[in-house]
């Protein structure tokens, strides 16, 4: 099978990784590294990993996933990668009613993401042609003494409730780093030493010690987090929602960031 990832950031570099570990011929179309469109790549299918910055007013910038729908056959089946938001998908079905265009939301770390999507062991589906992707995704089971690679999961949802489900994991995260930073300044107030505080509260296996390590630069930064919450809440407001949870953590984490308290 021949596939062409759009874009080469942490996303596209994962997914090429595991789409040659599947048996996949891998062409990569990056404005970056050559002038190669996608149709001149002749794919059977197209993954678009391009990045979508937050816009001035928090909404998800679609322009570089609606660019590689431009330049892609309608024949041709399209695999986003890239996270989305719910009404850049609804602008996507209505601006591009021929082509076959699925969703499957990305869970990786951008420092290990090569190796998160290697150990994958869910892919998550949703619209378009959902069969052909499975067959492209599909990983037959390898054991050896270096390493162990088992057949995938399918789970197959409305890529609206997958777009969410992405963005809300993300913003759990996120909310979950602001209130350990919170634990963190009381125990600093008080002289009761944080780590062991934290380990404590982490003990509880509801709760768990992921994203409880608070760092000099305090608050969440990065890749994902401030772009993901920012669009979820944008989105919140556009149908009238006010996610007051989430507002605060992201306010807390703005101002903290920035050292004002």
């Amino acid at each position: 099978m021949n596939i062409t990832i759009a874009g080469y950031g942490f996303v596209g570099k994962a997914m090429e990784a595991y789409l040659q570990e599947v048996g996949s011929n891998v062409r990569i179309v990056d404005p970056a590294l050559s002038k190669t469109n996608i149709r001149g790549t002749h794919p059977d299918g197209v993954v678009i990993c391009v990045n979508t910055p937050a816009l001035p007013d928090w909404s998800c910038d679609m322009s570089n996933v609606f660019d590689v729908i431009n330049d892609t056959p309608y024949t041709i089946p399209i695999l986003i990668k890239s996270t989305i938001s719910v009404e850049g998908w609804a602008e996507i079905i209505q601006t591009y009613p021929r082509h076959v265009i699925s969703f499957s939301p990305e869970f990786l770390r951008a420092e290990t993401a090569i190796e998160d999507m290697l150990h994958t062991d869910t892919i998550y589906l949703g619209g378009g042609d959902v069969y052909f992707w499975t067959k492209v995704l599909q990983r037959k089971e390898k054991i050896s003494n270096e390493f162990s690679y088992h057949p995938v999961k399918f789970i197959t949802s409305d890529p609206s409730e997958l777009i969410l489900a992405k963005y809300f994991r993300n913003s759990f995260l996120a909310t979950k780093v602001s209130f350990f930073n919170e634990v963190h300044e009381l125990c600093e107030s008080i002289g009761v030493n944080y780590k062991n505080v934290a380990s404590l509260i982490a003990d509880d296996n509801r709760i768990g010690d992921s994203h409880t390590r608070v760092t000099s630069e305090r608050g969440f930064g990065g890749h994902c987090f401030p772009k993901d919450t920012q669009a979820i809440l944008k989105t919140a407001n556009n149908y009238g929602v006010a996610l007051s949870v989430l507002y605060q953590a992201v306010h807390y984490n703005n101002n903290i960031r920035k050292g004002d308290t």
